[in-house]
């Protein structure tokens, strides 16, 4: 037998022997996503009311295109530049909100993200003498220090290299939104599957 023969018997062989999946994912209007963490080596074990057995499971997590992953949420920084109001009005239509800080971690990743700009947050202070508050509801209560005064009747706070700040509400400055991230988890389990939402999806030959 020829060297060449040899070689297609052997392709041919590795052809024959090639496993393909179709995955079908659930129908969402936002289907162009980017992955921006899935820790294949970290795997749980739980037992899977699907199949009543154990299984081994991993998740990943995804970002809407354009937006920065970090610890299971998502963050947009923007390029535009529009007032606190403005701002929140866009965070909304994205599906997301202006960002809360509520642990030094997050505000150790906006202020590393944000370098030498400047960018809204979701805080605001209505009146000389009323408290900071988050727009989920909580008080800034000395959690983080806040620089800066504002000579107004109504201040919102801001983000940048330099830590959490205080400013004019009106003056247009770029701005952070955040929303949940969203979670595949795989299920090592006969036959293969995944979850999305709150949906089991399986693995199917074609």
């Amino acid at each position: 037998m020829s060297l060449w023969s040899a070689e297609q018997e052997i392709k041919a062989g590795m052809e024959e022997r090639v496993t393909y999946a179709d995955l079908r994912f659930p129908p969402t209007p936002d289907l162009v996503q980017q992955q921006v963490s899935c820790p294949h080596d970290l795997w749980s074990t739980e037992e899977s009311p699907s199949y009543g057995q154990q299984t081994l499971q991993a998740q990943c997590q995804f970002c809407p295109v354009g937006w920065l992953w970090d610890a299971g949420h998502c963050y947009y920084f923007s390029s535009a530049k529009k007032a606190w109001e403005k701002s929140r009005e866009d965070c909304c239509s994205r599906g997301g909100q202006l960002v809360t800080i509520q642990d030094n971690a997050t505000l150790a990743f906006l202020m590393r993200t944000a370098n030498m700009e400047v960018f809204h947050v979701g805080l605001k202070k209505d009146g000389y003498v009323s408290d900071w508050k988050w727009l989920d509801g909580t008080m800034l209560k000395g959690i983080f220090p806040i620089h800066g005064y504002t000579r107004s009747y109504q201040a919102c706070g801001r983000v940048s290299g330099l830590g959490l700040l205080s400013g004019l509400c009106s003056e247009p400055l770029g701005w952070v939104c955040k929303q949940s991230a969203a979670t595949l988890q795989w299920l090592q389990s006969s036959p293969p599957a995944f979850v999305w939402g709150n949906t089991t999806y399986s693995c199917v030959r074609p």
